[in-house]
């Protein structure tokens, strides 16, 4: 035993070396320091080593990859597995970046994120800080700068103006920006114009260390000392000439300073000082931070902002505001409004919560999803269409314009509950010693207890719209009771459901090859009648499926039964018990002999619940019983009395 611990004890002293020894090489790996004549000579060699800061996020965006998705769209890896459902937002925010990377008139311009709360906004910038640090730590993406700069200066703005038409002119190179007060100081005094000698170094971003990352928070619309911006003035170094007083005075220790050569982030944006606003002006439109009674200090860096509508409402409203807006280029984040991507955002967010201890069902997730989508859909305008079936529709892909104008459209997702409302009604159910597992029931009834004491939701929706969002929502969460039960009742299902369709996408593959003896017509118009194809339509329709099939197949993607939302309805149609076989099954027989027969098919469910579809003991068990309440008793979940509120009858 003794030795066993001593050897442990040996293993767990090399494993804190190596890990100790593994932090101090990664520490030291950025101490690199050289001559502005030995960096000059690096960049005549690789001319893309100084980079503006447009181009240096952009690439820091790309660098972490893209995925081509089945329909041609692209995915943004630094994106893909945090932010969901917004990505026509997310491709915009690129559109932006690729342009401003290109030294167009973009790039002088603020990128305005402006969405309701918990839609996004916050991630995506914090998204793109981390790809900028990780970035900058890269080889590719090195930065160097003058040592001792607070502003982490590029080195080449050493090189005059004359120099640098003849750089650009036989290298390529692009030069812009002139040398902050602080290191005009220093060539001048300490390296008496010798720039050769300027000492270089490796610099990485870093927003905890105001490093190439800067951030405001506008919370008070009072005004504050603007040198939080612009930086601070030290008083006691301010005699002397010009020179002397910039180069020393000047802290150039302001949010706006940090942000050089990178990004700085505004939270809240229009909730700051009028002034401070002003002062994004001049960084906009000429690159440079105007310090009063003291001129002017060369930046370049990203501004991103990030508000509500109701305070760009305010702003825009605001006549004295017109140049800044001009400088504004606002893209909506709205939210999600699918609900396969709303199940990804909390199934994120309960990865770092603390409610491992109770599980929730997984319907219970799809649920609180659908209460969330349906409030944030705008009513159709289409006669005859109702929101449910714009629920779907969504879901399945199809275009927005099917069900309203563009101008109804784009106030789609700016309003409605939000994922952190979501999940604070589902913690406030978890938070109870009793409960071991949230059943969908429970968290929709979370959901409309909760409206009563979020007094901003109360503002915008009245609780007969809110009712009417319960109700469909229950009708929803029945629908994939029974549908989750037909399928527990098959053995196999899935696999039978992919089999099926493998068997279909070989059968029209050898149809349009014109390969008549591997072809089973009947089979292939059993499939396509249960989807709605005419017969003169299944030409059409059996090259377009083969044509999505071999696109999934193209980006490494398995084309799956659940891949084709109408397939999907049309091999489940043809797989699943009917409702009224199930409704037999489940409802309790007189005699004892059926009663055996009876139990094991409930014991043969649960366990398939449990086995495959990712339910507990205590969830499995609500779901048979519900299903077979709602099948057969007939009787509602809930009603809604004529004062608004909801009477509930389950559990039954």
């Amino acid at each position: 035993m003794a030795e066993q611990i001593k050897a442990e004890n040996t293993d767990i002293d090399s494993k804190v070396e190596s890990l100790i020894k593994a932090s101090e090489v990664e520490s030291g790996e950025f101490d690199w320091q050289c001559t502005f004549a030995d960096y000059f000579k690096m960049v005549l060699s690789d001319p893309t080593i100084p980079k503006l800061s447009h181009v240096l996020t952009y690439e820091a965006i790309i660098e972490k990859g893209i995925t081509i998705n089945p329909d041609q769209t692209k995915s943004y890896n630094l994106f893909s597995d945090k932010i969901f459902g917004i990505e026509n937002a997310l491709e915009k925010v690129m559109q932006y970046f690729s342009s401003a990377a290109e030294r167009t008139e973009v790039r002088k311009r603020i990128l305005l994120l402006l969405g309701p709360p918990a839609s996004g906004k916050s991630s995506i910038v914090n998204e793109i800080k981390q790809a900028l640090e990780d970035y900058t730590r890269s080889t590719k993406g090195s930065v160097y700068s003058i040592l001792g700069c607070p502003m982490q200066e590029e080195p080449l703005h050493l090189i005059s103006k004359k120099t640098r038409k003849t750089l650009f002119k036989e290298f390529g190179i692009y030069i812009e920006g002139e040398l902050c007060p602080r290191c005009r100081y220093l060539v001048r005094t300490k390296y008496k114009g010798k720039i050769s000698a300027v000492p270089v170094i490796r610099t990485v971003f870093s927003e905890k260390e105001a490093v190439g990352i800067g951030s405001y928070i506008a919370t008070n619309p009072n005004p504050v000392d603007s040198s939080i911006l612009v930086g601070s003035i030290d008083s006691d170094k301010l005699d002397g000439n010009r020179l002397e007083v910039s180069g020393k005075a000047f802290r150039l220790d302001g949010e706006l300073n940090v942000g050089n050569r990178g990004m700085v982030e505004f939270v809240e944006m229009f909730k700051a000082d009028k002034h401070l606003l002003t002062t994004l002006l001049g960084l906009a439109q000429e690159q440079v931070i105007k310090i009063e009674k003291f001129g002017s200090v060369y930046a370049d860096e990203v501004i991103i902002g990030h508000t509500n509508e109701g305070d760009f409402a305010k702003f825009s409203d605001d006549e004295q505001s017109e140049a800044l807006r001009d400088r504004i280029i606002a893209l909506q984040i709205p939210y999600n409004l699918r609900i396969s991507e709303e199940n990804k955002i909390y199934n994120k967010m309960l990865e770092g919560s603390s409610l491992q201890h109770v599980h929730l069902s997984p319907l219970t997730i799809n649920s609180v999803s659908i209460f969330a989508v349906l409030s944030r859909l705008v009513q159709p305008s289409v006669i005859g269409a109702s929101p449910l079936d714009k629920l779907h529709a969504y879901n399945d892909g199809l275009q927005r314009g099917s069900f309203n104008t563009e101008a109804e459209i784009s106030k789609e997702g700016m309003e409605g509950i939000s994922p952190r409302y979501v999940m604070n009604r589902i913690s406030a159910v978890s938070s109870s010693e009793e409960v071991k597992c949230v059943t969908p029931i429970t968290a929709i009834k979370s959901l409309w207890k909760g409206l009563d004491q979020n007094v901003n939701l109360k503002k915008k929706i009245e609780s007969e719209q809110y009712s009417s969002l319960v109700l469909d929502t229950i009708k929803e969460y029945r629908e994939m009771a029974i549908q989750t039960i037909q399928k527990a009742s098959v053995d196999s299902f899935e696999n039978s459901a992919n089999n099926l369709l493998d068997k279909y996408i070989d059968s029209i593959s050898s149809y349009l090859a014109k390969r008549n003896d591997l072809i089973n017509e009947r089979d292939m118009r059993d499939i396509e009648r249960m989807c709605g194809i005419a017969e003169k339509e299944k030409d059409k329709f059996r090259k377009n499926v083969l044509e999505k099939s071999t696109a999934w197949k193209e980006v490494g993607r398995q084309f799956t039964y659940e891949s084709d939302p109408i397939l999907k309805q049309a091999i489940e149609k043809h797989l699943l018990p009917s409702t009224r076989q199930i409704a037999r099954q489940l409802s309790e027989p007189r005699f004892a002999k059926q009663k055996v027969k009876w139990e094991q098919f409930k014991k043969t469910i649960s366990s398939r619940l449990q086995e495959t579809y990712g339910n507990c003991p205590i969830c499995s068990d609500d779901l048979i019983v519900f299903v077979n309440h709602v099948l057969n008793t007939k009787k509602p979940i809930a009603k809604v009395p004529k004062n608004g509120t909801i009477e509930w009858n389950w559990p039954a």
